[in-house]
């Protein structure tokens, strides 16, 4: 865990949360699409961009934070995220 850290940004009336590994070679953030939709994307410095839409429109913003904090820590940063999310019992599909 000491490899990495994570910033938070927050934005207007909503939290816009994104964190970086500390090596800067991994991304997970939280952004609203056009529609209002809540989305998880991860993003490596390889090219490989993975967009998960946040299908439990209960969620918090509190919970999902938690998950993305607990995710970016992981050793498996996609993996990780994946688990906290389901750990928090919050929905999530691949975008298309």
């Amino acid at each position: 865990m000491d490899n990495f850290n994570y910033f938070i940004h927050k934005k207007f009336e909503g939290v816009f949360m994104f964190y970086h590994a500390q090596n800067g070679s991994e991304f997970v953030g939280l952004r609203s699409s056009v529609s209002g939709r809540r989305q998880v994307v991860y993003d490596v410095r390889t090219g490989k961009r993975v967009v998960l839409d946040i299908r439990d429109a209960t969620a918090t913003d509190e919970d999902i934070n938690s998950a993305l904090q607990e995710g970016i820590n992981a050793r498996n940063v996609l993996g990780g995220v994946l688990a906290a999310l389901k750990a928090r019992n919050i929905d999530v599909d691949f975008a298309s």
